[in-house]
């Protein structure tokens, strides 16, 4: 009677533990609706998020369920195929994961080349995202003196100004001169940031040692891109706020899937 007692408050205990975290996953992929950011990586965590509170409040009834599969002959193979397949997704998601935050660390030196990847402009005015890319390729062209800047971004329906544009208005504001600053203003995605900057590398002759100024989630997928261009970049990585890493970085580890299926 006692142990099945003890294993009764083990089994309370756990589930609550479930609920709890599961409350806390959708609290951290929430966070970002208060600014309208929803993505596959929000979405993800809400999925992840309604996995934890149902497995905690419906765990004795999935023990059962599990019990009866474990009972018919093929039961336990399913089962363990099942397990096989989500362990296995873990480390594929993790270790992609891995390699984004490791491609997320500033390298970059001696490149005389850098792409600015634009985001969100709202109305005229920069989101912090852009604010955050375009100083951080200022600060990068004070220290280099020879050093140009391709500044990469179209607009949106619901921006009043390119990307490109917005940047420009910063850097001229931090100081740069207007004759190492290239406009693309045609872009409405990374992969045509790339594509496109590429085509102004050649046609004005510019350095092929580039350097990637975006935020740090993103830079993977910008390398990747860069080498299907035949470019190979460098990181001037920007940080993300603590509130959004979480929503920005699994967007990123399916942005990451995607691209190595286009380039298989």
């Amino acid at each position: 009677m006692k142990k099945t007692k003890n294993v009764n408050i083990v089994q309370t205990v756990i589930r609550l533990l479930l609920v709890a975290l599961g409350a806390i996953t959708f609290i951290i992929f929430a966070f970002p609706l208060r600014l309208r950011i929803i993505n596959a990586g929000n979405l993800f965590g809400f999925v992840v998020a309604a996995v934890l509170i149902c497995t905690g409040i419906f765990l004795p009834k999935i023990k059962e369920l599990i019990k009866k599969i474990c009972t018919k002959k093929s039961g336990k193979g399913i089962l363990i195929g099942l397990l096989c397949i989500i362990i296995a997704g873990m480390v594929l998601f993790f270790g992609t994961l891995g390699t984004i935050i490791s491609a997320g660390i500033t390298d970059a030196d001696t490149q005389q080349t850098v792409i600015v990847l634009g985001c969100k402009v709202r109305g005229t005015k920069p989101g912090v995202l852009l604010l955050q890319r375009t100083q951080a390729a200022a600060d990068y062209l004070k220290e280099h003196p020879t050093a140009v800047a391709i500044l990469s971004g179209g607009q949106g329906k619901d921006e009043q100004i390119s990307e490109a544009q917005c940047m420009y208005n910063i850097m001229i504001d931090e100081g740069i001169d207007p004759s190492r600053i290239y406009i693309e203003d045609k872009s409405t995605s990374t992969d045509e940031n790339i594509a496109f900057s590429k085509k102004i590398i050649e046609d004005n002759d510019l350095s092929n040692d580039i350097a990637v100024s975006t935020s740090n989630f993103h830079q993977k997928r910008a390398r990747i891109i860069c080498k299907k261009n035949g470019l190979n970049a460098a990181s001037i990585s920007c940080p993300t706020s603590k509130y959004y890493e979480p929503t920005y970085y699994v967007r990123e580890v399916f942005g990451v899937w995607v691209q190595w299926l286009e380039y298989i």
